[in-house]
């Protein structure tokens, strides 16, 4: 088994925060299932590290290392071979039936780790199983298995998962089994699925999964996400290249922007996205001075994403920062460019929790103009002033004051003037851009989606105009959701604590009961 010794165990964010990875995490990713069996006997806490989509997203962005995501998938392949060997010996211990696992509510992250592998057999048996597991359960929804399965490269596995999903043709019997679904599947629920299945292929990066899509979608800019994001916005946000140029090439998507009234390019600059921020700028010279809705240039987008909540690496936002600072004309174009507030990118890096490389970066640039007052009279250095007290806001206004900043006393005596609540205003505009990756939340929420599988669009609001079988089978759909972990949950067991259970062999059970309850 090759072995990740490189693997960083800790990276820092744009918001410089340490964040780091642990133990269990850093096992799996390397496939040690051993370790990760001794782990999970020690302390059955550790499940819910493992299994958190959060922390497995985060995950994603740290190891994320290679132009080719080779070393990305190789580390999908081991939690893989993890999570088959944990699926195994539990089965093992409990008998024959079902697994053990899926039934207590981790049936989401299991199929989201297969299809990141790109394990047909592995997907092909859990479906086989349970043929709504690739809904997901939990924090994982079908959204996130399409992804998942995208980012595999493999369009076998996409395919299945696809096809499980937009032709679900199946409701819950009352006596538990499966059949047909009558009336099919209402095209409404199809388009939502197709909807999900195009971004989770630009987002994951699958050329071929988008171009079979596409060939059955004729208008590609239709299929949005809930923010108004298209497929284009979606492939930006996740730095996917390949993508990118092909919908370039292929449809006119540049020039369409999301409700934020951000481009593509917009959104490259907030994620940090460097190549794809390249090859954006270069295809469409004439999005170089496009604003959004607030005003905002690029420029302004890439300063705002230091202040993302999302996880974002601090390197990569710095090096698209200095990319940008080495763009000679198009910078001195926009250096100075004002939002709708009168703000420049300098007022933005001040606000909320400066950073100081960005801000000297800037300030680096010989046409920047420090003393810029926005609506409210502010200049650059009177934003400083009012950030909480600290050695880097010292060691800023030094700087800035050095460099010929000024400011004003005038708007340092209240912090409840309409420019102080402005600031804040801002700041979690800047946060809001973050607070979800385009293609990831749509109009009908993946809890939801298959209600809507059922015909006359599934909703139980338009029960009062069917009969009791058509209700019963609706209220069968919602059922399917929850899944049949309900009963778990309402005994007030722990399934990390029922997995510590079966992992035990059957000798220390009986020699120590007070250790495996």
């Amino acid at each position: 088994m090759q072995s990740w010794r490189c693997l960083p165990l800790r990276w820092e964010t744009t918001l410089e925060q340490w964040w780091c990875a642990s133990p269990i995490e850093w096992a799996a990713a390397n496939g040690h299932y051993e370790v990760v069996r001794e782990l999970l006997l020690l302390d059955s806490n550790h499940l819910i590290k493992l299994t958190s989509l959060r922390r497995l997203r985060r995950l994603e962005t740290l190891w994320e290392e290679d132009d080719d995501g080779r070393q990305s998938r190789d580390i999908a392949t081991c939690r893989a071979r993890v999570v088959r060997e944990l699926l195994r010996e539990c089965e093992s211990r409990r008998g024959a039936n079902g697994s053990h696992l899926v039934r207590a509510g981790y049936g989401g992250w299991i199929i989201y780790t297969a299809a990141s592998a790109g394990e047909l057999g592995f997907v092909e048996e859990l479906i086989e199983k349970d043929p709504t597991i690739v809904f997901g359960e939990g924090e994982y929804g079908v959204t996130d298995v399409l992804y998942a399965a995208a980012k595999s490269k493999d369009w076998n596995v996409f395919r299945l998962v696809f096809e499980s999903a937009a032709s679900p043709g199946f409701s819950t019997c009352r006596d538990g089994d499966l059949e047909e679904l009558k009336g099919g599947v209402p095209s409404k629920y199809r388009w939502e699925m197709m909807n999900r299945a195009l971004h989770a292929a630009a987002r994951g990066g699958s050329l071929r999964a988008l171009k079979e899509l596409a060939e059955h979608c004729p208008d590609i800019p239709a299929y949005r996400d809930i923010a108004g994001s298209t497929v284009l916005h979606s492939a930006a946000a996740k730095g996917q290249i390949e993508v990118i140029k092909y919908l370039l090439g292929a449809f006119d998507l540049a020039g369409i922007v999301d409700r934020h009234g951000n481009t593509a390019l917009h959104i490259a600059a907030y994620r940090g996205q460097l190549q794809a921020f390249r090859v954006l700028f270069s295809a469409s010279p004439a999005l170089i001075s496009a604003t959004n809705h607030a005003g905002e240039t690029f420029l302004h987008m890439a300063i705002a994403g230091f202040q993302s909540p999302d996880f974002q690496r601090l390197d990569r936002q710095m090096a698209l920062l200095t990319h940008i600072a080495g763009l000679d004309k198009p910078l001195q174009e926009l250096i100075n460019s004002r939002s709708n507030t009168g703000r420049t990118a300098l007022h933005l890096a001040l606000i909320g929790k400066p950073n100081s490389g960005a801000v000297r970066l800037l300030m680096s640039v010989p046409s920047t103009d420090l003393n810029v007052r926005d609506e409210y009279g502010m200049t650059p250095l009177d934003i400083l002033k009012h950030q909480s007290p600290s050695a880097r806001k010292d060691v800023l206004i030094r700087q800035l004051v050095s460099a010929g900043a000024e400011y004003d006393d005038d708007h340092s005596s209240s912090s409840s003037s309409p420019a102080i609540k402005s600031m804040a205003s801002q700041l979690k505009t800047m946060q809001g851009y973050g607070a979800n990756s385009p293609g990831t939340l749509f109009s009908i929420p993946d809890f939801e989606i298959l209600l809507h599988a059922v015909p006359r669009n599934g909703s139980l609001e338009s029960s009062s105009s069917v009969g009791p079988s058509e209700t019963t089978e609706m209220m069968s759909f919602s059922s399917t959701v929850s899944g049949s972990c309900s009963s778990y949950v309402r005994s007030g067991s722990s399934p990390a604590r029922r997995l510590k259970k079966a992992l035990c062999p059957p000798s220390a059970r009986e020699r120590k009961p007070e250790k495996c309850p």
